[in-house]
């Protein structure tokens, strides 16, 4: 019995100095980062003036700042901009960006870090610290849709000459008005655009189906579906959300 004891008390104090050791051996009193390669690399300085960041009220879709390379519509880097000072200035640090990133752009990512509208782009070059002045931008939801859709696609027949088919003007100021709960000249029975029913809205049906077809414009032939099927999503959520200016 008194060996048992004796052997017991021995091990205890064994398997304590073992335990000591261990953890003394772990800490050593210095604190690692865990993303350190992340942070090597270069750095852009973003500065500038934005309006309508708050118009991004889900978290869907969001403003950022983010490194591409030249084989892939997703982010390598990214930093959301989620605030700004009164007057709209922003002043946001990217750094830990690749060597392999060829370009700095203020844009919108979906929710896996595709690009899905770009308002800035910044090319980058061998400096290691470099600065990309955005100026005065509009980054709000619609005006967005504005910008990538109606500005580049539509607005030649749509206003932008003094003309406007089919009444329909969707030049920047006036298409909102123009196409929100108001009834279709080509489709009876149909809004242009119905908040909450993108199945039933005329634009979605124009961009994503046959339906002008036979109309002296293939308004489905306007956009490249490969390359613009983030954005024509990104348009039929900003409908099915409540389609707010």
């Amino acid at each position: 019995m008194m060996m048992n004891k004796t052997f017991l008390n021995s091990l205890h104090i064994i398997m304590s100095l073992m335990l000591i050791g261990i953890v003394t051996s772990c800490d050593d009193g210095r604190i690692y980062e865990k993303d350190t390669a992340y942070k090597e690399g270069k750095t852009v300085q973003i500065r500038g003036v934005i309006h309508g960041l708050e118009t991004w009220e889900d978290n869907s879709y969001y403003v950022a700042a983010a490194g591409f390379d030249n084989n892939s519509e997703y982010a390598v880097i990214s930093k959301i901009i989620n605030t700004t000072d009164e007057d709209g200035q922003v002043n946001i640090t990217l750094s830990g960006i690749d060597e392999n990133v060829n370009t700095v752009e203020l844009c919108v990512l979906n929710r896996l870090r595709q690009r899905v509208a770009t308002f800035a782009v910044h090319e980058m070059t061998e400096t290691e610290t470099s600065t990309m002045d955005i100026g005065e931008l509009n980054v709000g939801r619609y005006h967005t849709i504005q910008s990538t859709l109606f500005d580049q696609s539509c607005i030649a027949c749509h206003g932008g000459s003094g003309f406007a088919a089919a009444g329909l003007h969707l030049t920047e100021g006036n298409s909102y008005a123009a196409i929100v709960n108001v009834p279709s000249k080509k489709v009876e029975g149909k809004n242009i655009v119905t908040p909450g029913d993108k199945d039933n809205s005329v634009l979605h049906l124009l961009l994503n189906t046959d339906l002008s077809s036979t109309w002296r414009q293939n308004h489905s032939d306007m956009l490249n579906k490969e390359r613009t099927s983030n954005l024509l999503r990104f348009i039929d959520d900003w409908i099915a959300n409540g389609a707010k200016e």
